[in-house]
């Protein structure tokens, strides 16, 4: 595993399920991200303010530090998020400190994991495009 390139983030994420350090969620949040930054967060008001507080650690706790695919059959979907990540046909990214991974620049004292549950992953390359998932099912 290594980190991710910590300026390479563009898009909008959907955490419909659950974030690590809040648990389960009932409303759906919502991250706009831009150079590799979560930029604008929204959703139930209770959650965004946890979100915020968490992206507003350090100046490094908003950039991405972590993008993964769960590949567990066996994980489920409980409280504990470290379980939770693993689920096959998921994936999550986090927000905050990678020095722990090769290659891991972003030093912040914070670590937010968000959860994709049926996420449809292409990673673009220079040999172009191959898709990951479709739905949250491996498609290679």
């Amino acid at each position: 595993m290594a980190g991710p390139v910590e300026t390479s983030l563009e898009g909008v994420l959907f955490c419909k399920h659950s974030i690590g350090g809040i648990g389960i969620l009932k409303n759906p949040v919502r991250i706009e991200a831009s150079k590799g930054r979560a930029e604008k967060v929204s959703g139930d008001p209770r959650v965004v303010r946890r979100v915020e507080k968490a992206l507003e650690t350090d100046e490094w706790s908003r950039n991405v530090g972590e993008f993964a695919m769960g590949i567990n059959h066996r994980a489920r979907f409980v409280q504990e998020f470290l379980e939770t990540e693993k689920i096959a046909g998921t994936s999550h990214i986090a927000f905050g400190a990678n020095i722990d991974f090769p290659g891991g620049k972003n030093n912040s004292t914070n670590h937010m994991d968000f959860l994709i549950v049926e996420p449809s992953v292409t990673i673009s390359g220079k040999k172009g495009e191959i898709d990951i998932l479709k739905k949250g099912k491996f498609v290679f």
